[in-house]
């Protein structure tokens, strides 16, 4: 005997030396000697003994880790809760246990297991610290029945199987822990059994990375599943896999998928280069995605097919080989402030019966479609931004659809195209600087266009073929290359106060047997008001016309005429028809000015403006020469502060005081100013600026006619007639360019021309927590809503926590955050059996939006 002194102390410690006096000749005579909580120290050297351990006590290399190695064919077996630390276990048969521990709370640390496996059973319950298993067969570690695992800074690697196994109804906790180059999964969990990772992670599996199957459960947080031959993650049975904060990358099949009944969550979880799909459910499967990505898939992004169901939110697809995400079968995709995009086909494509259902977030940069709808498939899309696809919404499903208050914008074709026979209901959508047309009408389809707006297309606003008879009610189209409405032969349909404004071609072309129904509609700033075939049938009632320079609509159906349509155009006449502003009417302007929200510089800067001309038209009247002055302006701001309501503003100002005749505002930007090719870009320059003369040409992002790295662009040839046009009448416009503050300063400095033109720029600020709370009391004032006291503080702290970056939406996220308040408070009145006004009236702190709602 000897005394082995440690931290706590001394204690007596039996000594395994063979051949030396006074220590025990082997592990097992020592073992067998020991009492309860008695260390065994054991010299270096190679050990050839079967091992049973049966109380609690300490197995200890002396000399430190790897220099005592145990070498037996059967395994040492672990039935106390004993120690044992630095030693190399080692089998002769790599497909059997080299440690099989049944019972006790061992505690193993430092530790090798080689040739062998580590397999727990019945109660045992290990917690077994910076060990390593090499080179086993069919698993690294295998635990089963009731018992319980822990491993803390482990690596299992080069096993010719799995790397951990969980059965019966095991739980294995692994803290920090590598499992790497296995032939099988990296961890297979089976029956009731439950499995916790928590960093660390997996690579190199030769099958799947995770492989949940039967009733169990895996959850995994901040760890990396990498470089699995086939799935990254498998879920099936019934089992459930929760994925937090990790990263699932490299799987040579798919990133991760559920089948059967099995349930997958993937939270601030990154799916990227999966070698075909990102994440696939299939069965019965329920899958949630939330907060993450789903990146470079070699398939598509995510794939829901069978009777599956995935929800997604605040989540990005993108960069997939196919479709960001494909739903097929009966699945059913429900998706919340998403992003989708880049992909070389479709952003979201549905077949079969599939349903999706998409609120706030952007699909964008898609080769085919940001949406595709074929077979009985249906989707709702809600504030959803489409930006920058070849088409916007292809429609050919014999399902309707839902668009409600979607933007659709910078497709290469068509915004939306609604397939033959096929059916959709638009509400408060935007469609703009669209290619060839704003809304396409297939053969025999239909439907209902309300509160819609389609602005700039490369062709047509809105187009009707043969059968389609849609409903268009309080719907506009501005600024069309071709004809605002275009009804092909035989179509149809009713469009009910609905606005035309400024179309290059006749604002409605009527084909051959064509019985369009056009009623309380206005036509506007456009050459030609119709152009009929001789065998249309339209039916026109109603109709309005302003600065129409010629007008062929049937005398019956015309309602009024201002500043044009046959009539020598009143120089003074405005665009709505009414007198311009006078003298009498500036102070009503200025307190129009004064009334909006915040803009304290802004209404500075303008009130200077408003007296300097004064002072100009004073000095003209008596006869003085004016001094140098330039009117035109660039305003710099973010979008929704605005930019827009203040420059129809200026030029009602200025047209009070005598500067301009009508002081209407005409809005363009590049699609309405810039061609597709060699001379087309001047005549739909001067076309623009024609409309403006009197007024204001307010052009937005007007850094568009300037893109970088690329001086040959059309945009070049649009500024120098903008230049030239604004020389030339000087006296008889104001042009306003606006966009955000470093691409405005880039714009102005681009061209001597303009910087000498714009030597005045209005910053708009972003609005702050207390006016963006302003406009939406505003919005509940004119929308019949009361606010509740605590509500309007709730609401000032949560535009607090708002992000005010780059693009803030400002005035829009506010009004965005009143619609999604009245949305939850119809919600929560619905439950209500019988709601009183006050119910109905009130707006509370319950019904405000998440955090990331408007943002």
């Amino acid at each position: 005997m000897r005394t082995w002194r440690r931290g706590d102390g001394l204690t007596e410690a039996i000594r395994v030396a063979p051949g030396e006096r006074g220590a025990a000749p082997t592990i097992d005579a020592a073992l067998r000697s020991a009492g309860a909580g008695q260390t065994v120290l054991v010299s270096p050297g190679v050990y050839r003994e079967d091992l049973l351990i049966d109380r609690e006590v300490r197995l200890v290399a002396e000399l430190g880790r790897g220099t005592v190695w145990l070498v037996a064919a059967a395994p040492v077996r672990l039935t106390a809760s004993a120690t044992l630390s630095g030693l190399v276990l080692t089998g002769v048969d790599p497909g059997e246990a080299v440690l099989a521990v049944a019972a006790g709370e061992a505690g193993i640390e430092g530790c090798e297991f080689r040739d062998g496996r580590v397999e727990v059973t019945a109660s045992g319950a290990p917690a077994l610290r910076d060990c390593r298993f090499v080179g086993g067969r069919l698993a690294g570690l295998y635990a089963l029945g009731d018992s319980a695992v822990t491993l803390e800074d482990c690596v299992v690697g080069g096993v010719d199987g799995i790397g951990v196994v969980a059965g019966g109804s095991a739980r294995v906790t692994m803290r920090n822990t590598w499992i790497t180059s296995v032939s099988g999964s990296g961890v297979r969990a089976r029956g009731g059994a439950r499995v916790e990772i928590v960093q660390g992670g997996l690579s190199g599996a030769g099958r799947h990375g995770v492989l949940a199957e039967e009733s169990s459960v895996l959850t995994a947080i901040d760890a990396a599943i990498d470089g699995s031959a086939a799935d990254g993650v498998m879920v099936s049975g019934s089992a459930r896999v929760e994925l937090s904060a990790c990263r699932i990358a490299n799987a040579g099949g798919a990133g991760a998928v559920a089948t059967g009944n099995a349930e997958l969550t993937l939270a601030r979880t990154a799916v990227d280069r999966a070698a075909t799909t990102g994440v696939v459910a299939r069965g019965d499967a329920q899958v949630r995605v939330s907060g993450g990505s789903v990146r470079r898939s070699g398939g598509n992004g995510i794939f829901a097919t069978d009777r599956s169901a995935a929800a997604l939110d605040d989540t990005a697809v993108g960069d997939s080989a196919y479709s960001c995400v494909h739903v097929g079968g009966s699945a059913r995709v429900t998706a919340g402030q998403v992003w989708f995009g880049p992909s070389p086909e479709h952003g979201l494509h549905l077949t079969g019966a599939g349903t999706a259902e998409l609120t706030g977030g952007r699909v964008h940069d898609c080769a085919l479609a940001a949406v595709s709808l074929e077979e009985q498939a249906t989707v709702t899309l809600t504030d959803l931004v489409i930006d920058g696809n070849r088409n916007g919404v292809m429609h050919s499903s014999d399902r309707p659809i839902t668009l409600t208050g979607c933007v659709v914008g910078g497709s290469e074709r068509a915004g939306v195209q609604v397939g033959e026979n096929a059916t959709i209901a638009m509400t408060g959508c935007r469609i703009e600087r669209t290619g060839t047309a704003g809304i396409v009408f297939e053969q025999f389809s239909g439907g209902s266009v309300e509160n819609c707006a389609v602005h700039g297309t490369g062709g047509s606003g809105i187009v009707i073929w043969t059968g389609a008879t849609p409903e268009v009610k309080d719907s506009s189209v501005t600024a069309a290359a071709k004809n605002a409405l275009f009804v092909g032969v035989g179509g149809g349909g009713s469009y009910t106060g609905c606005v035309f404004t400024g179309s290059a071609f006749p604002a409605v072309h009527v084909a051959a047997d064509a019985t369009p129904r056009l009623t309380r509609c206005r036509i506007r700033d456009t050459e030609v008001d119709v152009a009929l075939d001789e065998a249309a049938k339209p039916v026109f009632a109603d109709i309005k016309l302003t600065d129409v320079a010629k007008s062929l609509l049937p005398a019956e159906g015309v309602a009024a005429v201002a500043g044009g349509a046959g009539a020598v155009p009143s120089a003074a006449g405005r665009s709505d028809g009414e007198d311009p502003p006078g003298e009498a009417d500036l102070p009503e302007l200025l307190a129009e000015l004064n009334a909006l929200v915040g803009l304290s510089r802004v209404k500075q800067d303008v009130e200077a403006q408003v007296k300097l001309m004064q002072t100009v038209r004073r000095r003209q009247d008596a006869g003085l020469a004016a001094p140098p002055l330039s009117r035109h302006l660039v305003f710099a701001g973010n979008p929704g502060t605005g930019k827009t309501t203040v420059a129809r503003l200026y030029g009602k100002l200025l047209a009070a005081l005598g500067m301009l005749e009508r002081g209407h505002l005409i809005e363009a930007d590049r699609t309405a100013m810039v061609g597709e090719y060699v001379g087309h870009t001047g005549p739909r320059t001067q076309a623009i600026f024609r409309r403006a003369l009197g007024g204001v040409l307010f052009i937005d992002e007007a850094y568009s006619l300037v893109p970088p790295g690329n001086p040959q662009d059309f945009g070049q040839e649009a500024i120098a007639t903008l230049v030239k046009l604004m020389e030339d009448h000087r006296d008889n416009v104001v042009v306003i360019v606006a966009g955000y503050p470093l691409e405005m300063s880039r714009f102005v400095a681009s061209n001597p021309g303009l910087a000498s033109r714009f030597s005045r720029t209005l910053t708009f600020e972003d609005y702050g927590p207390a006016e963006l709370t302003s406009i939406v009391e505003a919005q509940c004032h004119n929308h019949e809503y009361q606010l509740a006291e605590d509500a309007e503080a709730a609401l000032h702290a949560f535009f607090a926590t708002l992000d005010h970056g780059h693009g803030f939406g400002n005035g829009r996220a506010a009004r965005q955050v009143f619609q999604r308040m009245t949305e939850h408070q119809a919600q929560r009145v619905a439950d209500l059996e019988n709601p009183s006004t006050e119910d109905l009236l009130r707006l509370t702190v319950s019904d405000l939006p998440s955090g990331d709602a408007a943002a």
